[in-house]
């Protein structure tokens, strides 16, 4: 099975066009030489004068990237005769010689529910399941990317012995003769160490495991848990709960550094529910208030009706301030600045008003007494039972509680454990630096790691054997609303690789399958229900009422904890995990590294984030290094000024800075996690900054985040608004060119700024959709992503407390488009259904149409990235879109393979399109609903109906290009902001 090329004997063969294959950045040994140059002069003359240089790190990152959803010639790509296909598919999904299938894909521990689309049993799309409670047919970013894992070629494919590969047999035999010297010891000295689970077969297996060894123990390493969230819960009501946010009931939300609406497992939930009530306020069918304050801008921080810019130590002095005024007594006298009075002001008149319909939010990373005060103020609004409801927990309760790892780490230092296995995580990157985790690992006996990719745990043990992707597994997991999901595989494994469950039955000496272990746990559970049940859930994704009941607790405690310690004056760290990589865990994902930040539009890379006052402080700008140390332990990284960040916060995110060789994320960025300390996993204090006089480059996709003026992004008073309020045609102006007369069917787009959150769920789902490659870092930074789709951000106002605006822009489609008139060799067309088309093989690259173009929405395809891809190859990649190769231009079609399913289809049957049966890829993704798209000349259509809202409005409209997308302003409460001016 081919690979990511493993030395330049084997690049120069790819580049000297044996494969077909034609790069125009190469190794700079291969650029120097006479053949190379001469090529270069003849087929690049605009490139001559110009030196290229790409450093091989680079060249294998893009090759691996572009080539990663393609996949690999030699790979199985059989279906399993034993998963059961999706029965009914839902609407604007059109099954034909495509398989859908309801599964999951498990990210932080949690099932995220996604029916696979399969071709020739290949997977080649994820989209939400629509029947399941918790996603409602909804997708996040994260999990749009989890295709592209399934076909990574740095993925792991044989076990591997002291860095050398062995059969799966060796690995069998060696574990069957430690679990028999294990079995005489009572398991004294094992240990098993996991990530975060959700899997009840896991779970079964664990108990299993440790009935069998009593003396053995089980930890659990999760760089981004809910350990102090589970731990206020036990304060307050005397045992640890799961919360469940009600968005869709609450009336006014006052988040303390709680981004619900930000990247998480919860995300696609939290963001459906937060959308729900928006859609409400928008009918005036109540209000929906969002009050944020929080030290680093967030998602959530980006659609507040009003934020404040406040210090972490700041948050237990608001939430006291917030108490006083509800009402909770023993809170004492609290010291307010006048921004922090007016922000109490606001947000308390509103909790107030609510009462019941309130809803109170602290960080999850704030300690357990901030939290549990958050609580008590929750009780006193009323809101408990009604917009917060909780839970008994459904995922990992390792023994040793939030100190597993910490109990772990002291035992293998002190040469306690004879034999870890490490399954599915990475602690020699992801623990804590006090922890010292890979100088304890080398003080085990027997050590054995089992994951996807031979990460940096995996070159500290003697053993590491490969696992499965989920999308060829069988298994189990809860969403985050505890419904549990059956794990399907929608293809046979690729790679000579097992699942979890069936190394967990290796580690005991068993031999196992892992559909058998899977079946086993729910024969037990159904009995002789077990048949009819367990067809029914594969059918449906998921197990019919499996979450656990709501419940109102009872509250044992009221004890007000004392006040923190605000350190406001000086210099903080704040410690978050990443947008697009998250922990580390997609650091391997090519799409997952090139999908813009929400805020930053930062790719393939980390900043250290600073407030545009410390920066004139410190006389720093975009992309100049600092060396940034706390005690004793530094990292050096570029800065990034954030507008709307505390004055006195930086802001750093994890999963960069590893050293893997040839990775795709190999030497991008800083290790945060060499900043924290396992009692100081998010805040850290007293931290210095010195500039390092280097400059590095950032790669973004947005230089310019100032609206300057032009209404891009237009906002409406709440006040004004009325019920289903609709306006009159507009006059359109005048034109040169000819009106074109409107087909029925004429398809359109809508898409509203005021519940849109950024979340990048669009970008992502359009990329696997339509085949759009990754570009990698330095195109990026030369400007030259693919994405057909991108998500603007915008900031107003003054940069040290903006507000912040997100404003998705595909193609158009304008009714009178300047790119056809542009293009010399009608490329660029206009159809009777009024899509504006691209003809690829007329396209000659000219590139005029982009010139012409005043969204600047098309991309021009520089690289041929799939020019030497096998015919099985071919097969990966969505059959239903074009494979382009270098020098067209690409843009967003609506989806015209989707329109022309749903026209084949409605032809066949004799009767019209239906409304909504057309579905985008970006607008299925959505999880707030922001996108509409359909027939704009049936004026009952959804998408007509939100065009004659008096929200409507055009981009650019001066341009006068007419175009079938259009935008449907963002509400913003002004009420309150004319409040905080007046104090």
């Amino acid at each position: 099975m081919t690979n990511r090329p493993s030395s330049e004997e084997a690049i120069r063969k790819r580049l000297a066009g044996k494969t077909g294959r034609h790069f125009q950045r190469v190794l700079k040994e291969l650029s120097d030489t006479e053949p190379f140059k001469r090529y270069a002069r003849e087929q690049f003359p605009a490139l001559h004068s110009r030196p290229i240089n790409l450093d091989r790190r680079s060249l294998l990152k893009v090759m691996g990237a572009s080539l990663a959803l393609a996949g690999l010639p030699a790979c199985k790509g059989e279906e399993d005769e034993t998963a059961l296909p999706y029965v009914e598919a839902p609407d604007g999904m059109t099954v034909g010689v495509a398989k859908w299938y309801a599964t999951s894909v498990t990210f932080a521990g949690y099932a995220q529910p996604v029916l696979g689309k399969t071709f020739t049993g290949r997977p080649v799309k994820l989209e939400g399941n629509p029947d399941h409670p918790a996603s409602k047919g909804a997708t996040d970013a994260f999990t749009q990317a989890a295709l592209l894992g399934l076909y990574d070629p740095g993925r792991s494919q044989t076990p591997l012995h002291l860095g050398k590969p062995v059969d799966w047999s060796a690995f069998d035999a060696e574990m069957a003769a430690n679990a028999n010297a294990l079995d005489k010891l009572q398991g004294e000295g094992f240990r098993l160490l996991t990530g975060p689970l959700s899997s009840p077969t896991l779970l079964r297996q664990i108990g299993a495991m440790m009935q069998r060894w009593p003396k053995a123990r089980w930890h659990v390493c999760d760089p981004v848990s809910d350990a102090l969230r589970l731990a206020a819960t036990a304060l307050v009501f005397g045992r640890p709960l799961v919360m469940h946010p009600a968005f869709d009931a609450a009336e006014t939300i006052v988040s303390l550094d709680d981004d619900f609406l930000g990247p998480g497992p919860r995300q696609t939930l939290n963001a459906r529910l937060f959308g729900d009530r928006r859609r409400l306020r928008q009918a005036r069918q109540g209000q929906s208030r969002l009050f944020v304050a929080e030290p680093t801008p967030s998602t959530t921080g980006s659609v507040a009706d009003m934020r404040l810019a406040a210090s972490v130590s700041a948050m237990d002095r608001l939430l006291r301030a917030l108490g006083g005024r509800i009402g909770l007594d023993g809170l004492g006298n609290v010291e307010l600045s006048d921004k922090e009075r007016r922000w109490i002001d606001a947000a308390s008149d509103a909790l107030k008003a609510s009462q019941h319909t309130a809803l109170l939010l602290v960080g999850a990373h704030h300690d357990k007494n901030t939290q549990s005060l958050g609580l008590l103020l929750n009780e006193k609004l009323g809101s408990l039972g009604t917009t917060l409801r909780f839970s008994d927990p459904f995922t990992t309760t390792p023994p040793d509680g939030p100190q597993s790892l910490e109990a772990l780490a002291a035992d293998m230092q002190a040469g306690k454990v004879s034999t870890l296995a490490i399954v599915g995580i990475d602690p020699a990157y992801m623990a804590p630096a006090d922890l010292d985790f890979r100088k304890a690992l080398r003080k085990v006996g027997l050590s054995i790691h089992a994951a996807q990719h031979a990460d940096e745990t995996a070159s500290f043990c003697q053993w590491h054997v490969p696992l499965q992707h989920d999308l060829e597994s069988w298994s189990d997991a809860r969403a985050v609303d505890g419904t549990i999901s059956l794990i399907q595989p929608l293809v046979r494994p690729f790679y000579d690789v097992r699942s979890a469950h069936v190394v967990l039955e290796n580690l005991m000496g068993h031999a196992a399958v892992d559909l058998d272990v899977v079946r086993q746990t729910w024969k037990t559970a159904w009995g002789t229900d077990f048949d009819s049940r367990w067809r029914d859930s594969l059918n449906q994704g998921f197990v019919e009422g499996s979450a656990p009941p709501l419940i109102v607790p009872t509250v044992t405690s009221r004890q007000i904890p004392p006040s923190a310690i605000d350190a406001a004056e000086a210099l903080t760290l704040v410690i978050r995990p990443d947008a697009g990589i998250w922990d580390g865990t997609l650091s391997e994902n090519a799409w997952a590294q090139e999908t813009p930040r929400p805020l930053t539009k930062i790719t393939w890379g980390n900043v250290i984030l600073l407030s545009p006052q410390l920066a004139a402080e410190k006389g720093l700008t975009n992309g100049d290094e600092v060396r940034l140390a706390v005690d004793a332990v530094s990292i050096t990284g570029p800065v990034w000024i954030m507008p709307g960040q505390e004055t006195q916060t930086l802001t750093v995110t994890l999963g960069y800075g590893r050293k893997l060789k040839d990775s795709i994320a190999a030497n991008l960025g800083y290790d945060a996690y060499l900043l924290r300390r396992s009692n100081e996993l998010w805040h850290r204090s007293n931290v210095r900054i010195e500039p390092t006089g280097k400059t590095l480059t950032v790669a973004t996709t947005q230089v310019n985040q100032a609206m300057d003026g032009f209404d891009f992004v237009r906002s409406v008073d709440v006040g004004e608004l009325e019920p289903q309020s609709q306006r009159s045609d507009k006059e359109e102006q005048p034109s040169f060119y000819p009106d074109k007369p409107k087909s029925d069917p004429s398809w359109g787009m809508s898409i509203d700024l005021d519940l849109c959150i950024g979340c990048n769920a669009c970008v992502t789902a359009c990329q696997a959709e339509n085949n759009i490659p990754v570009v990698g870092k330095d195109l990026i930074a030369e400007g030259r992503q693919m994405h057909w789709i991108r998500i603007d951000h915008y900031y107003e106002g003054d940069v040290t407390e903006p507000k912040s605006y997100f404003e998705p822009v595909p193609c158009m489609h304008c009714e009178q488009a300047p790119c056809e008139m542009g293009c010399p060799v009608n490329a660029a067309v206009h159809s009777i259904d009024g899509l504006n088309l691209q003809v690829y093989n007329r396209c000659i690259g000219t590139r005029t149409c982009s010139s012409y173009c005043p969204y600047k929405v098309r991309r021009f395809n520089w690289f041929d990235y799939t020019g030497n891809d096998a015919e099985s190859v071919k097969a990966m990649r969505n059959p239903d879109v074009t494979v382009r190769s270098r020098g067209v231009m690409e843009k967003c079609t609506y989806c015209v393979q989707r329109i022309a399913e749903a026209r084949i289809t409605a032809d066949k049957e004799g009767r019209p399109i239906r409304d909504g049966e057309i579905v985008t890829a970006c607008q299925q993704a959505c999880p707030t609903q922001a996108i509409v798209f359909g027939n704009v000349a049936n004026p009952s259509s959804a998408v007509s109906r939100r065009k004659a809202e008096s929200r409507d409005y055009t981009l650019l409209e001066e341009a006068n290009t007419r175009p079938r997308t259009t935008y449907l302003a963002r509400i913003e409460d002004k009420s309150i902001l004319r409040k905080e001016a007046t104090g």
